[in-house]
């Protein structure tokens, strides 16, 4: 099993805890590498939303959950890959949002296969001719 790379929505089910294929998956990867890598881009999109709910407990857990993983924040590269991500997937027609392409853009340049659930933006990110491998913990092995 590779180094991987957690997407936001893959990590709020991880925390939910509400799906057990999500989980075993999780569960196989930690016993493997003890620690989940995320982007501080995720980091970002967990607290807004849990901001947003003022989820204040659940907020706390998450923090205290993420300050003992791993965090990758995008560095100047990363942005002009993103940019260059966003621009070329609007003109074949997809609306990509800044968050999946940073995401991306750091999954590539660490050569990490990026686990997400949301396979329709990343499967046209990677239409745009970026070398990026996706994984899907929804779905069983």
């Amino acid at each position: 099993m590779a180094k991987v790379l957690l997407d936001t929505d893959i990590l709020s089910e991880y925390l939910k805890g509400h799906d057990e294929t999500v989980a075993r998956h999780a569960a196989a990867y930690a016993q493997q590498y003890r620690v989940f890598t995320v982007t501080s881009v995720t980091v970002y999109e967990i607290v807004y939303g849990l901001e947003l709910k003022s989820a204040i407990s659940q907020l706390k857990k998450a923090l205290a959950w993420l300050n003992q993983n791993e965090q990758i924040t995008p560095i100047n590269a990363d942005y002009l890959a993103a940019a260059t991500i966003k621009a070329t997937a609007r003109k074949q027609g997809s609306i990509l949002e800044l968050p999946d392409c940073l995401i991306a853009a750091v999954a590539v340049r660490h050569q990490m296969p990026l686990v997400t659930g949301n396979t329709d933006d990343f499967r046209a990110i990677q239409k745009t001719g970026v070398n990026l491998t996706i994984e899907n913990w929804r779905e069983a092995t």
